[in-house]
């Protein structure tokens, strides 16, 4: 099985990166890295990829 890679860029929209998280997270294909890239968010959106970092970490 082939490794797919979803690459997310935000800034500022700490809505979004969470709903965007939870979709890639919630797919049932098992070989996906998902990189995110934050543009200096002063909005809470680092709070809410470390949040979901450490949970998918420890699935």
């Amino acid at each position: 099985m082939k490794k797919v890679s979803i690459i997310s860029v935000v800034f500022n929209n700490f809505q979004l990166i969470e709903d965007c998280i939870r979709s890639v997270a919630n797919q049932t294909y098992s070989e996906i890295e998902h990189i995110i890239i934050d543009g200096g968010s002063t909005d809470g959106t680092v709070g809410v990829i470390g949040r979901y970092r450490i949970m998918l970490l420890n699935s």
